[in-house]
């Protein structure tokens, strides 16, 4: 008998089996085994598996099924046995008396671990959309673009705003990570994913009351101090008042915003929009703000808790530039990054204006926010970096837009000192840089070439090379630690060693984009949240911790026709001189639907659900050494979604059998089969014909006992059903055979998730009283001839292809 045979044999000739819910039944000889220590009272000839479950034990496996004779196909339920020289499956081998088994260690891990390796390694779907995982805030893009498609904008808003309260400022200001990884740049150009959600933000922003995600909650009683009214502050701001608490917003400013209303400039984000959407917050309920209060100067953490607040979240920004560190820094000429940008944002003067030589240090956001502002004041800009254009930490986008705005670009550069001129800055002196091997960042470290000095002439150096927070008043707090990067420490759960004192955003991770400190500020609301309701915070912090590590198993080859971006109406160049005006004018109604139908939608319905998913987090596949995403690497099956009831995508099929199994020895019908060999073996249909084709009764058993998703049911709507009752004699083989539940047998026959009846109990001696029994005819109840209306149903989803 060959393996195939013996693992596909049928079921009454395998092992008995008893269900691991529940005792052995009282007669039933039983034995004494030991799993991993443990006795454990067994029945001889079992399967190791089932005495394992019923013992608690979490034996991994992706082919068991009670109802089936067991397969072996995953390897994945291996365990060692004394006396045996290599794991072997529990699934297949019965208990002996005395067994002394083995079924958690490090070698078993390493080994189980590795099959799954092999799994995936011909596993041609995915989990979650990539786009989805990069993004830090992780908004369901594909469920907001298909809304959009349609036109449902107030209702994608609403998604949207699960993760992201402010979709319109996230729109134009964030860096995109999601787009870089979007799949659709394999057909021809990735989605405007952040323009599109970007249009719904400003659409809503014109509604009397913003649309919220989900009703607030009913007042708790708890009161949340939020200091820093920032991206990551407002965000937390938002969440916990949804939560139903009482929230304060303190800020050293006059007014709400933080970095993004004082550090990026008009043309990028308009201050009156912003306050737009920001007021979100304050149409909640029990939301206030306080501006011009500085935490360490007006008030103490001490301050807050005494005035009765429960919790504090510091979200203070990053606020400090780092020095140039060079001779020369301290003349008149050389100013700091950000307040420049502040001065600017206010409306205040600025040493900066037409016809003066500006030169800006650095390469990322705030270099290139700095140089078009001074670009945009009339002055000649000059970008000097210390590494390749590649290197740079802003999105290409900014630079390609600086270049065309006529600002220079010096790359391989680094400052050596500032030259003065007349008591001031007469200009700098560079040298030129090589790339050497790769620091910490990841990015190869400048290398300093000899006797390659030059200098560039200028009025006003601006050196940009990043920012930190302002934590100088942390010495006079009680309980708050700061590392030696001058952040906010804190654990998984963002909270500091001081109880109920919470951090994030810059001031937690160092100056970030404005995404990373909304994802934070999410993160910190919901920790929040589970303090005030006495949670276990080392728990909270794990549980983040899981949500957040989301692997990236696997990639795809997606289809769908060419259709290029729709692109976004830009300001021209010429116009842009002189000029704060935004340089997005942004999409039409049309634009943003065109755009948004183009995603490939590639979301798993499995997603959550399935085990092959849930195992690989558990073993901490977050990649695959044997899967590079190559077409040579994995096989590139057809869809199958012609049957009415049943989807099939053999891509995601593992080949565990309990599809051929359970349609062969249960429901009798036999439509699946192992087809190929070696690699190229794949389970379907006959002739991998059609499934509607085959002699399939549609029961569902398949999609139901799958454990990735290769086979699901379809998403469907039954609006007529008709019960002969003169043909049924009550023998219950429909409650016994229905793979979903929807039949369940009690005193009576009840049509237990019956949403076309309603809660409708039919009692025996009632239905032998009817020929027949239709949803709008009469129902007799508890002895009253009342009528029941017939349930209004919507119509069913059309059929796919249709």
């Amino acid at each position: 008998m060959s393996l195939l045979e013996r693992y596909t044999q049928p079921a009454e000739s395998q092992l008995p089996t008893v269900s691991h819910m529940g005792e052995i039944p009282s007669g039933q000889p039983t034995t004494t085994i030991w799993i991993d220590g443990k006795e454990v009272t067994a029945i001889p000839g079992e399967a190791i598996l089932r005495a394992a479950q019923r013992a608690g034990f979490e034996v991994p496996t992706l082919c068991d099924d009670e109802k089936l004779a067991p397969a072996a196909a995953c390897r994945m339920c291996l365990v060692e046995i004394e006396g045996y020289h290599r794991p072997m499956p529990s699934c297949h081998l019965p208990v002996e008396p005395g067994m002394k088994i083995t079924q958690a260690s490090d070698s078993l891990f390493k080994l189980r671990k590795q099959n799954l390796e092999y799994i995936l390694s011909d596993h041609n779907a995915y989990c979650m959309p990539p786009c989805q995982v990069s993004c830090p805030t992780h908004i369901d893009i594909p469920g907001y673009l298909e809304l959009m498609s349609k036109g449902q904008h107030v209702e994608a808003a609403r998604l949207v705003k699960e993760v992201l309260p402010f979709p319109y400022m996230l729109g134009l200001v964030c860096p995109k990570p999601c787009q870089e990884v979007c799949r659709r740049g394999l057909v021809e150009e990735e989605i405007a994913i952040c323009q599109c959600h970007g249009f719904t933000g400003e659409l809503v922003m014109e509604m009397e009351t913003a649309p919220t995600p989900f009703p607030q909650l009913v007042a708790t009683g708890k009161r949340v101090a939020v200091v820093g009214a920032g991206p990551a502050g407002m965000t937390a701001a938002y969440y916990t008042a949804l939560k139903g608490h009482a929230v304060t917003v303190f800020d050293m400013m006059e007014k709400q915003g933080g970095i993004a209303r004082y550090g990026i400039p008009e043309y990028r984000l308009p201050k009156v929009k912003l306050d737009k959407e920001l007021n979100s917050v304050w149409q909640l309920r029990d939301t206030e703000f306080k501006g011009g209060m500085k935490l360490g100067r007006d008030f103490s953490l001490d301050d807050l808790f005494t005035q009765g607040y429960d919790a504090v979240f510091l979200g203070l920004g990053a606020w400090k530039s780092n020095e140039l560190r060079v001779p020369g820094e301290e003349l008149p000429g050389v100013i700091e990054a950000i307040n420049y940008l502040r001065m600017n944002s206010e409306g205040n003067p600025v040493p900066v204006g037409k016809g003066q030589k500006v030169v800006v240090l650095g390469g990322g956001f705030t270099t290139f926010d700095c140089a078009r502002t001074s670009r945009r004041l009339g002055a000649d800009v000059t970008v000097v970096y210390r590494r390749s254009r590649k290197e740079m930490g802003a999105h290409y986008s900014e630079v390609d837009d600086a270049e065309h705005e006529g600002i220079r670009l010096e790359f391989f550069a680094g400052a050596v000192k500032v030259v003065e001129k007349n008591g001031r800055v007469g200009g700098v002196e560079f040298q030129r840089m090589a790339l050497g091997e790769p620091d910490a960042s990841g990015r190869r470290r400048p290398v300093a070439v000899e006797g390659s000095n030059f200098v560039i002439e200028c009025d006003v150096v601006i050196p940009a090379y990043g920012q930190y927070p302002d934590l100088d008043f942390f010495e006079r707090e009680q309980g708050v630690k700061k590392s030696k990067r001058e952040t906010v420490v804190t654990n998984g759960a963002l909270m500091t060693d001081r109880p109920g004192v919470f951090a994030g955003g810059d001031a937690q991770m160092g100056a970030r984009t404005v995404i990373e400190c909304v994802a934070q500020g999410k993160l910190a609301a919901k920790a929040i949240d589970r303090y005030l309701a006495g949670d276990d915070m080392a728990r909270v912090a794990e549980e983040i911790a899981e949500e957040e590590a989301v692997p990236e198993l696997i990639d795809i080859v997606p289809y769908k026709p060419v259709e290029p971006q729709v692109r976004m109406p830009m300001l021209p160049y010429t116009e842009r001189e002189l000029s704060f005006q935004l340089i997005e004018s942004g999409y039409d109604k049309n634009a943003a639907e065109k755009e948004a139908a183009r995603c490939l939608q590639c979301v798993c319905p499995d997603v959550g659900r399935c085990h092959l998913q849930r195992l690989s987090l558990e073993h901490g596949l977050t990649e695959n050494r044997f899967h590079r995403a190559e077409p040579v690497d994995y096989h590139d099956y057809e869809y199958d979604f012609s049957h009415d009831f049943i989807l099939r995508d053999l891509n995601k099929c593992i080949n565990c059998t309990q599809c051929v199994r359970i349609c062969r020895d249960v429901i009798g019908a036999n439509c699946y089969g192992l087809m190929g060999g070696g690699y190229d073996s794949i389970v379907t249909t006959p002739w991998n014909v059609s499934l509607k084709y085959t002699d399939c009764v549609s029961c569902g058993a398949c999609a139901e006992t799958c454990p990735t998703g290769a086979l699901m049911m379809r998403e469907r709507d039954l609006q007529t059903y008709e019960l002969d009752i003169v043909r049924c004699i009550y023998c219950g083989d429909c409650v016994e055979v229905c793979p979903h539940g929807a039949l369940g047998e009690t005193p009576n026959f009840e049509m237990s998730t019956y949403g076309r009846f309603g809660r409708t109990v039919l009692a025996k001696e009632e239905l032998a009283v009817a020929r027949t029994w239709k949803p709008s005819e009469e129902i007799p109840l508890d002895g009253h001839n009342s009528p029941r209306p017939p349930e209004i149903r919507p119509p069913g989803p059309p059929r796919w292809g249709a």
